[in-house]
């Protein structure tokens, strides 16, 4: 008996609810305060499929943290779930951190390539594949047109009794035929006249009433409906309101003059003749002057061993692997490429001391990071390019060459230059981004010692690009980033001397500051600069713009400086 009790007792059901804390340990982009469901591996499955979902669609984020576009479309996300929230008995906005590795198998299943991603997911969905993607517009009403178009796709294939009726209302012969099927509770019966069948004004309106159906039914209508020309309605889109039992109705009203209604109510009180106060938000930069006080300024920019590091083990690790297909072809190549890159030029080593009387000085970490990169090339180079990897195998072996060298990569350590004034901003992009300049000033040193070499010097930022290309999560990031390359500022044709190397990626760089500066994801501590900015590099500011040839001993000297791990053991050369 005990035994069938236990095969009978369905199993207990872990579902998100709001203000449900994911676990894991990176930061997400929302809060309990916000009206997102926050999932993660152990409530995903449970909350989204099968029968304990509940009577609800999902429209889902799939995020990454350190993204730039998902941290700028975050906001219209907010506001959607706030403009929605009346929705949530039919369709509920949640969210989860692929960046975050305990949820790096749900968004492998959900054929996560690129961030943010947007699924809507039917009330009745068992699994991933009945997902289908929307796009992640700037504005609310975009995202909610999107959504109201979804919700009614599900109802017109699945008629759900418990959700509102979508369906234009039919001709009807008699004024009882207006409460078909509508609750015995309903006093009240709202029809919405529209001018055309293409027109979402009403189906939202539905939803925004869909808490209250208990109380009053709400239908559609077009324009040519007998009903419209019997009430006289010539305005569109207007709504009409009958009480049960009264053939008359108790409001007619152009929503247009609904909307007035309620403005004029806001900007003053009858009782008054002063109108309230509107506020409106601004974001603040409250920032240091730093070009009058450089010494505050200046220590908080340096490049960091460990935030090398830990950019190229997610870069690695996790983004290689990220969508769980098979790296082959053009994905596999320019793997190859890259890690050839960093094994042959990530900096093992750092410059201490002054410029005149300067010590070379070891990166321990970072030396036995260049042997995991050499494994990983060479395990490559043993497969051959024409051979498929799995992402299973190629994190095994990445695994197996962390551990052969002494686990370099710094996993429970912070972010050290590229931590932000809040978890919102900067973290892996900024690793990133340090990296790339690390390593083609690395690559030019490399080169003046190679005097027999004449190739000019494209190789190491066309494998940037090309694992950009291939791997980097962030779709929007990606595709501006690409353009710059490829065709706005094209690297070919701007790369002709040796130090252009360097000098390509740093202007690059430096029109992606001047698109990005004063936008929502610019860390309010660390502004976009035109970099170097005058409190770091005086000379390269001398006449109001920066001088190329000023600069380049600038960002020789400070990629090369680089703040060793504080736990590296620093061994003379």
């Amino acid at each position: 008996m005990f035994l069938l009790l236990l095969l009978t007792t369905p199993a207990w059901a872990d579902i998100a609810t709001y203000g449900y804390h994911p676990k894991g340990a990176n930061p997400t982009l929302y809060s309990p305060e916000d009206s997102v469901l926050q999932l993660d591996e152990v409530t995903f499955n449970d909350t989204i499929f099968g029968p304990q979902a509940g009577d609800a669609g999902y429209l889902v984020e799939f995020y990454s943290d350190w993204c730039g576009h998902c941290r700028a479309f975050a906001p219209t996300y907010k506001n959607l779930a706030k403009d929605v929230d009346g929705w949530q008995n039919i369709v509920k906005i949640a969210a989860i951190n692929c960046a975050d590795p305990v949820n790096e198998h749900v968004c492998r299943s959900n054929g996560v390539r690129f961030f943010p991603l947007i699924k809507y997911f039917p009330r009745d969905s068992i699994n991933s594949t009945e997902g289908s993607q929307i796009k992640p517009y700037s504005t609310v009403s975009e995202m909610r047109g999107q959504l109201t178009k979804a919700v009614m796709d599900d109802y017109a294939l699945n008629r759900y009794k418990e959700w509102p009726t979508f369906d234009f209302l039919k001709d009807v012969v008699t004024y009882g035929e207006l409460w078909n099927e509508s609750s015995s509770s309903a006093n009240h019966i709202a029809i919405i006249f529209e001018t055309n069948q293409a027109s979402l004004t009403g189906a939202q309106l539905l939803l925004d009433l869909s808490g209250n159906r208990d109380r009053l039914v709400a239908r559609r209508c077009l324009k040519s409906h007998p009903l419209a020309e019997a009430l006289k309605i010539t305005d569109f889109p207007s709504l009409a309101i009958f009480k049960r039992g009264e053939r008359k109705p108790v409001l007619i009203a152009e929503l247009r003059r609904l909307l007035l209604r309620e403005i004029d109510q806001f900007l003053g009180k009858p009782s008054d003749n002063h109108l309230q106060t509107i506020h409106f938000s601004s974001r603040k930069n409250k920032t240091i002057d730093c070009n009058n006080n450089p010494e505050l300024c200046k220590p908080n920019y340096y490049v960091s061993e460990v935030d090398m590091l830990k950019a190229m083990r997610y870069a690695l690790f996790r983004e290689s692997a990220r969508t769980g297909a098979p790296l082959q072809a053009a994905n596999l190549s320019a793997l190859y490429e890259f890690t050839s890159l960093l094994a042959d030029n990530f900096p093992t080593t750092t410059v201490e001391g002054a410029t005149d009387n300067s010590t070379v000085m070891h990166l321990d970490r970072s030396s036995r990071a260049v042997r995991v990169f050499s494994r990983l090339r060479d395990y490559i180079a043993e497969k051959g390019l024409d051979a498929p990897i799995s992402v299973e195998d190629w994190q095994k072996e990445f695994l197996a060459a962390e551990e052969e060298a002494g686990h370099p990569f710094p996993l429970n350590t912070n972010w050290d230059h590229c931590a932000g004034s809040s978890t919102q901003y900067r973290g892996y992009t900024c690793g990133l981004w340090t990296t790339f300049h690390a390593l083609t000033v690395s690559a030019f040193k490399n080169w003046q010692n190679k005097t027999n070499d004449v190739t000019l010097p494209l190789p190491p930022l066309q494998s940037i690009r090309d694992w950009v290309g291939s791997f980097f999560g962030c779709n929007h990031c990606r595709d501006h980033f690409l353009k710059m390359t490829t065709d706005t500022f094209k690297m070919e044709a701007n790369v002709r001397r040796p130090e252009d190397v360097y000098l390509y990626l740093w202007k690059a760089h430096n029109k992606v500051n001047a698109r990005l500066h004063g936008r929502e994801t610019e860390d309010p501590k660390f502004p976009k600069y035109q970099f170097p900015a005058k409190f770091l590099c005086p000379d390269c500011n001398t006449k109001g713009f920066l001088n190329e040839d000023d600069t380049q001993p600038f960002l020789i000297d400070y990629y090369s400086r680089i703040r060793p791990f504080s736990n590296s053991t620093l061994i003379k050369s």
